[in-house]
């Protein structure tokens, strides 16, 4: 896909952030899209977007909150999104990134929340404590995942 051109229907993920509202239906349905989806992060290299490629990367990061000191994971639902933000703020890592989500969210930084598609519309917040939560639980997936495990000697 070419990173410089949307695509020309929103995305599931697109269109469960869309139709967000106070309802928990509508969060929890934005919450499963996100899971089972693809995104984009920026990142200080090339990755291949597979866990142990993604874990040695530096990925960029938003303020967030109140006084802007809640650090924040940039998420986006497509590269063409990760490409205008990184084009708004040139000051960001320069490399667009696709990882499935579950793998994504192993990046997340230690008391770091996620944003979904900074500064753009449609976008979502999760705070660090759900964050983590997130984080921990794909750790434990994986761990319990026969993929991961060495292979017996």
């Amino acid at each position: 896909m070419d990173p410089t051109h949307a695509p020309s229907q929103p995305s599931a993920l697109e269109q469960a952030l869309g139709e967000l509202s106070d309802e928990l239906a509508t969060r929890e349905r934005a919450l499963v899209s996100f899971v089972q989806s693809t995104v984009w992060l920026l990142a200080d290299r090339e990755t291949e977007g597979h866990p142990d490629s993604l874990m040695t990367a530096q990925f960029a990061l938003v303020s967030d909150g109140p006084n802007l000191d809640q650090p924040m994971l940039s998420l986006f639902t497509s590269a063409a999104r990760a490409v205008a933000y990184h084009e708004e703020h040139p000051q960001s890592l320069p490399c667009v990134v696709a990882a499935e989500a579950p793998f994504a969210i192993l990046c997340i930084p230690e008391g770091a929340g996620i944003v979904i598609n900074p500064n753009q519309t449609p976008g979502f917040r999760i705070g660090p404590e759900a964050a983590a939560m997130l984080r921990n639980h794909m750790i434990e997936l994986r761990n319990r995942s026969p993929v991961s495990q060495p292979p017996a000697s």
